[in-house]
């Protein structure tokens, strides 16, 4: 199961010349690695960060190529020569297409675009590698990782699968993490697609050449993730007893006085060993 953390096209109040997937939550330790961390406690075989050029290169010199299982982790301290069975969980850095650019770009698209190209790839690669689900997980949606740990089983075994807190999940527009499967992304991708025309419907045969109102034009780039994927269907939801939306300043004070954002701190060089030293 691959995960997807999107950053293209992330809104935030914090306003800075850097991503708002920098932003400190711990000594040492950013949004978007708490991220990854996350991803690999939900027991995810890759992951792909959906970052434009703009700022890939600043994520990737943060982060590197490559992070740690943390089930093999655990299950090696137990055994000789343990770290000989730890699993390697390879990033990759996608760029949202030209093409696509300022006009279908809204935030949930980076989730869609992301799947896109995680199951061209990994199908390219054998058929017997091919993604049916896929995690993903917000830089700005601060959930405890043991928390996701213990469900990790779970978040194979009942796709579609939503995290939620206060009865709220993704499909009401918190950056919550979810399960994608593929006919919710096909669902996902045509609302956004069949929402970013700039011109009306031309008669069969004509080309379009009458503008739409300023405020229909290319009406997805303007999607919220409730919007988005809030018409997905039913799923399980396992209510989440600790989460933080750090999208707003109120929420990032919120994080950092809680008691989980006391105890979060940059893991060990055994699991996040290529980012930047301490």
């Amino acid at each position: 199961m691959p995960a997807i953390i999107p950053v293209a096209g992330m809104q935030s109040e914090f306003g800075m010349e850097w991503d708002s997937s920098l932003v400190l939550v711990g000594p040492n330790y950013t949004a978007i690695e708490a991220s990854i961390y996350e991803c690999i406690h939900a027991g995810c075989s890759s992951i792909w960060i959906v970052a434009n050029d703009d700022v890939a290169p600043l994520i990737r010199h943060r982060i590197g190529e490559w992070a740690t299982d943390v089930d093999s982790v655990e299950r090696g301290r137990y055994i000789r020569f343990g770290n000989e069975k730890h699993q390697e969980v390879p990033i990759y850095y996608v760029p949202i297409h030209p093409r696509h650019r300022d006009k279908v770009d809204c935030y949930g698209w980076s989730v869609i675009y992301g799947v896109n190209v995680a199951y061209w790839v990994m199908t390219k690669m054998g058929r017997w590698i091919q993604p049916h689900q896929y995690y993903v997980s917000f830089p700005l949606g601060v959930m405890d990782p043991r928390e996701v740990y213990k469900r990790r089983s779970l978040l194979r075994k009942s796709a579609p699968f939503y995290f939620s807190h206060g009865g709220n999940t993704v499909k009401d527009g918190s950056p919550l993490s979810f399960v994608l499967e593929p006919d919710e992304w096909r669902r996902a991708k045509r609302k956004i697609i069949t929402n970013a025309a700039s011109y009306k419907a031309p008669a069969e045969g004509q080309y379009p050449t009458e503008l739409l109102p300023p405020e229909q034009r290319q009406r997805s780039r303007r999607f919220t993730l409730a919007e988005v994927f809030g018409e997905a269907d039913t799923g399980t939801h396992q209510e989440m007893e600790h989460f933080y939306d750090l999208t707003s300043w109120e929420g990032y004070v919120k994080f950092l006085s809680s008691e989980l954002g006391q105890r979060t701190k940059r893991p060990g060089t055994t699991t996040m060993y290529r980012g930047r030293s301490k």
